[in-house]
């Protein structure tokens, strides 16, 4: 693993998470009561045996940079190095255009670092646990130029994905990004075989690749869109590794979600709270770090509250109240009679007392006024300005109730 670089592509505006991203870049996000979703990335990475991280980042990243600068800071005498490296105009005068293009305005990266000959690159916004070294022994043995990490899933799923043809030797021979209509894979009808957006390269095939793509004036330079279609063009050895037999130490199951949407979103976070939970945070031979957490402990004030299934976090405080199934940040207090269910709430957030909130995503520092109701009326909390999506009511940040 001495020779492979990784980066993390962090940059993006992540427009159906919004409100959620309307004041932070989607990899920033909180999830899971304490963690941001760079961190599953970031984790896996390291884990895996990576010790040179660049994370390209460019969209209302402050908070981004806030938090990865706060958890995971370098140690040059160790080489290690964790770093946010903002879009800074290299190659003229446009920002990261996309995927590719990120990657094409930072080749100072490899000039800089050579004795680096390959370079994982994933996505900042994924929700994932893998273990990065195996896939690279798996483009290693294959001769691979480029290889993809993919994962089977059904056809109606599958067009938010780009779509792999491969031969019976795992190398890709077609590749469609975001199809209407995903073709089906010939062994599994209903079936599609989806790059994960994860990918691990040999350096010099990909400069060359991308230094090519920034020079065709039609090209969007995305990955998916165009960087993949073109190496196949071109002839390189590009295989699909598949996600399935990635094995983490500790899990019995593979885990990975594209939290692109709020729905995607609020499921990830319900995958939590379960009695096995599909995503585990507990498992200490894969850990799973984040920033320290200064809050004072949780604490359940008087008899008779009711809990089920949930994830409470440091200095939350819970009076004789309702709450199941739901995921609580930081410093949030659910006062008396207050029903909470099915909810992600993030920190700083108030539930007064006799308020009632259902499948609903409340963002930080909202004080919800006693006796609202959340959740149970579309029209009443579209008429307040909130986002409701496939069910799921989103308060947005510092929102201000009005009399």
């Amino acid at each position: 693993m001495n020779e492979l670089l990784g980066i993390v592509l962090a940059g993006g505006a992540g427009e159906r998470l919004k409100p959620l991203t309307a004041v932070r870049a989607k990899p920033a996000v909180p999830f899971g009561g304490k963690y941001r979703i760079i961190d599953f990335v970031l984790n896996s990475m390291i884990n895996s045996g990576i010790r040179n991280i660049k994370l390209l980042v460019q969209t209302l990243s402050q908070p981004l940079i806030d938090h990865v600068s706060t958890m995971w800071p370098s140690a040059p005498v160790y080489n290690y190095f964790v770093q946010c490296i903002p879009a800074q105009k290299r190659m003229g005068e446009q920002w990261y255009k996309s995927t590719a293009d990120a990657v094409y305005q930072n080749l100072n990266i490899f000039r800089d670092n050579p004795c680096f000959k390959r370079v994982a690159i994933f996505s900042g916004d994924h929700i994932f646990k893998v273990d990065a070294s195996q896939i690279d022994s798996f483009h290693r043995a294959k001769g691979a130029d480029f290889t993809i990490s993919a994962m089977v899933i059904k056809k109606e799923d599958a067009s938010r994905f780009g779509i792999i043809e491969v031969d019976q030797h795992g190398r890709v021979v077609g590749f469609e990004e975001k199809p209407e209509n995903p073709k089906e894979m010939p062994d599994r009808p209903g079936f599609c075989l989806t790059s994960m957006g994860n990918y691990i390269a040999n350096i010099p095939s990909l400069i060359d690749m991308v230094s090519e793509d920034a020079g065709v004036e039609k090209s969007s330079h995305d990955f998916g869109k165009d960087l993949i279609p073109f190496m196949l063009k071109k002839g390189l050895r590009v295989y699909a590794y598949d996600f399935s037999e990635n094995y983490v130490p500790g899990e019995d199951h593979i885990y990975w979600r594209d939290v692109g949407t709020i729905k995607s979103y609020w499921e990830a976070n319900m995958d939590l709270v379960s009695i096995k939970p599909e995503l585990n945070l507990y498992n200490h031979l894969w850990p799973v770090k984040t920033a320290p957490d200064f809050a004072a402990p949780a604490k359940l004030v008087m008899r008779q509250s009711l809990i089920d299934n949930s994830i409470i976090s440091g200095g939350c405080i819970i009076t004789q109240a309702a709450l199941s199934n739901s995921v609580l940040s930081q410093r949030v207090r659910i006062e008396k009679n207050a029903v909470v269910s099915e909810c992600v709430i993030f920190s700083g957030v108030t539930v007064s007392e006799g308020a009632q909130l259902r499948k609903a995503i409340i963002d930080k520092n909202v004080l919800v006024p006693p006796n609202t109701r959340i959740g149970f009326s579309r029209e009443e909390d579209e008429a307040r300005g909130f986002r409701v999506s496939d069910g799921i009511t989103v308060v947005p940040k510092s929102y201000e109730f009005t009399t």
